[in-house]
């Protein structure tokens, strides 16, 4: 995954010990008790009826057996985009969908990327080390020559000396502390620890600074030897592992950086890099182990660092610069390079024109059985799930297209380049579902408002391993009595769908206790797996299950189930947050969104008016009556696009939501209103925006209305 799933990382060395052992307990792939019968949000209740027939026959699939043994097979090779191992993978793949009777088709599309030739780091002061730049094989890891060594995706190459800054995580308010503390990174090498932001601001904010270079290592207090036993001996990263990862700008764009907004195709009319927006602003970097950044760390001088900034290393934390020098030489050979796509599409016997999409990324930073085989995986088992339905006669109504995407790593790729090239078709897209990081014990959802209630309603049908009830149930049991849904901020292969193209998203998945600790790393494989991330391989079964179902549900419905009550009412607390922000921020209101609130407002009005219509036209079975409110409902989310774009990334069209211009992954609610106000102060702008925001809400208001 381009981001990781961080909810599970915080747990405690004997949480896992805990999570372990009630996982050793199977699911039964039976219904839970109560489920089987009742209503469905959006169908009949002969169509229930009959929706919950096969999702039992679904249900009884995917099994522990073939998770463990799709993972034994896939996870065999590492599988970075665009390489052999990637190519056999994606053979492997297609193999599998053939033999459930399904038929695949491999698409092909073309990304500028980079590969590591020359990786070395030196410390050259005040004394002089050659650090390690890939982790020691293990006796089971094969193939362990076509594991690449540390590397930050399209960072420049560079060959830099300079003294040693340490800059906490890298992120804006870090270089605002290092300023006011006096320290400037003005021609220096800054060693910024991962975590809180995506990786690619650090190196952003170090150029901005005037670094010429940047350091990344993982430390032990956020995912290492700080938080319990470490790889091979439990599931937290060993003082060697690295976190391999892009540094591409996705807060600006997604996709082939030479073609934003465009497919990649052979012959793609292509931008020069320099033009890029994902490549823009960046300095060579690369990440390194903590293993290696603590003889940086202990020889730094100057002023110790805030509380806030100590890590997990057993001496005090400095600032610099003075005491350590480095020497960082970065070869990376950028090239366009072919990646790999597979699709299936299985036609709606009712609606063929529309779909509904499931993916997951198959390609890995090296091995991947966590990210992201255990979402390839799920696809695979789903896939072999409905092509069991298929020879008992079933059709789904609308079309079910499954996906497993190549180059997500470097900055979503493959799903984004499908995206672009169809378009047209994804305006007839019902939804779109991902898993990225799904085998673990702690579920964890993200979507649009008008997809929270599809979440949890799924989460009811599906037993969890260890616990003896349902997913439902231990998810509010693991967060207080709540079940939580994030909005979607940045980070995986739902961006070009939902963010550019206004199909509503939703992203399923779950992660045990040290996840975080194999984050990118030659320690993401399947003995990782096998014994600290899904022993039993249940929780993998139990995840296919659910989002098998969460996709056959939205496939049949009657009446799609997108609720926007709910979403109205959360766009009227944010631009309420929103006044309430200028107010603190600038003293006052400098962008009125008074009549962006009302509209707001008239939305939820016209929502709760349609439900009531389609509540009515599914008790008379009114079939005239679903496609005319379908059309509506699905047409809701595109009225919140501008095709303006947002102020300097029009790459990004959604008004609600986005990633944080400065965080990358987490999302950034209005953000078009809040880059223009509060990132480039430019209150023109900004009020622009706001006319553009409220015949958004105005359109969504009248697209609701009869």
């Amino acid at each position: 995954m381009f981001r990781s799933r961080t909810r599970a990382s915080a747990l405690t060395a004997s949480a896992v010990a805990l999570v372990l052992c009630t996982a050793a307990a199977p699911a039964a792939a039976s219904p839970p008790a109560g489920a089987g019968d009742g209503p469905i949000a959006g169908f009949t209740g002969a169509h229930a009826t009959w929706q919950r027939q096969y999702e039992r026959l679904l249900g009884a699939v995917p099994s522990a057996e073939a998770a463990r043994a799709l993972d034994a097979e896939l996870s065999g090779e590492p599988g970075l985009a665009t390489t052999t191992g990637d190519r056999n993978r994606v053979r492997r793949i297609v193999r599998h969908f053939r033999s459930y009777g399904l038929k695949p088709e491999v698409r092909t599309y073309y990304a500028y990327l980079s590969m590591p030739r020359r990786v070395k780091v030196e410390m050259t002061a005040p004394a002089h080390r050659t650090l390690p730049v890939k982790e020691k094989k293990r006796p089971w890891q094969k193939h362990y020559d076509e594991v690449i060594p540390g590397h930050n995706g399209m960072s420049p190459s560079g060959d830099v000396r300079g003294e040693v800054v340490y800059a906490n995580y890298g992120r804006p308010e870090d270089f605002a502390l290092l300023a006011k503390n006096g320290v400037s990174v003005e021609g220096k090498i800054v060693l910024v620890r991962y975590g809180a932001v995506f990786r690619g601001i650090k190196p952003r904010e170090a150029a901005e600074h005037g670094a010429k270079g940047v350091l990344v290592y993982s430390d032990p207090a956020d995912d290492g030897s700080a938080k319990g036993a470490v790889y091979p001996d439990g599931p937290w990263r060993a003082p060697d592992g690295i976190q391999r990862g892009s540094i591409a700008q996705i807060q600006l764009a997604a996709g082939d950086p030479q073609t934003p907004g465009w497919p990649s195709v052979a012959g793609a009319h292509r931008v020069p890099p320099s033009r890029a927006p994902m490549l823009k602003g960046l300095i060579p970097t690369t990440p390194i182990s903590y293993g290696a950044a603590e003889p940086l760390l202990r020889a730094l001088k100057g002023g110790r660092v805030p509380k806030e900034w100590q890590g997990g290393l057993p001496f005090a934390y400095r600032f610099g610069p003075g005491g350590t020098k480095v020497h960082l030489d970065l070869e990376n050979e950028f090239q366009v390079r072919p990646l790999w796509d597979v699709t299936v599409r299985i036609p709606g016997s009712e609606h063929p024109e529309q779909e509904v999409i499931l993916g997951a990324h198959h390609d890995a930073w090296a091995y991947g059985s966590s990210d992201n085989l255990s979402g390839t995986e799920n696809v695979l088992q789903i896939g072999r799930a409905l092509g069991t339905l298929l020879k008992k006669g079933w059709r789904p109504k609308r079309s079910v297209v499954l996906a497993t995407w190549d180059g997500e790593e470097y900055g979503l790729f493959g799903s984004t380049e499908y995206a672009e090239q169809r378009a047209g078709r994804l305006r007839n897209a019902v939804a779109y579902v991902n898993m990225d990081g799904a085998g673990g014990s702690h579920f964890g959802a993200s979507a649009t408002p008008a997809l929270d209630r599809s979440v949890v309603d799924a989460s009811k049908e599906v037993r969890w391993p260890g616990t003896g009830g349902t997913l439902y149930e231990a998810w509010k049991a693991q967060n207080g009595g709540r079940t939580p849904i994030d909005r979607i901020g940045g980070g995986s292969d739902f961006q070009a769908f939902f963010q550019r193209y206004g199909v509503p998203a939703m992203d399923l998945g779950s992660s045990s206790p040290g996840s975080a600790g194999n984050y990118h790393c030659a320690c993401d494989d399947f003995y990782w797996m096998s014994r600290f991330g899904d022993p039993t391989w249940e929780y993998h079964a139990a995840m296919s299950r659910l989002v098998g179902i969460a996709t056959l549900r939205l496939a049949n419905a009657d009446v799609v189930a997108l609720g926007y009550r709910p979403y109205a009412a959360e766009t009227a607390r944010y631009l309420t947050a929103f006044t309430a922000e200028q107010r603190e921020r600038l003293g006052s209101v400098l962008v009125d969104v008074s009549r962006d609130i009302g509209q707001a407002k008239a939305w939820q009005r016209a929502a709760e008016a349609l439900q009531a219509r389609a509540d009515e036209a599914l008790r008379e079975g009114d079939t005239a009556a679903f496609r005319r409110l379908n059309d509506k409902i699905m047409q809701t989310e595109r009225d919140l696009l501008t095709q303006a774009g947002l102020p300097g990334r029009p790459w990004y069209r959604h008004q609600i939501y986005a990633p944080g211009i400065d965080t990358g992954y987490a999302t950034q609610r209005l953000p078009a209103l809040n880059d223009a106000l509060f990132v480039d102060r430019d209150v023109r702008t900004a009020k622009a925006y706001e006319a553009r925001l409220y015949a958004s809400l105005r359109a969504a208001t009248r697209t609701l209305t009869p």
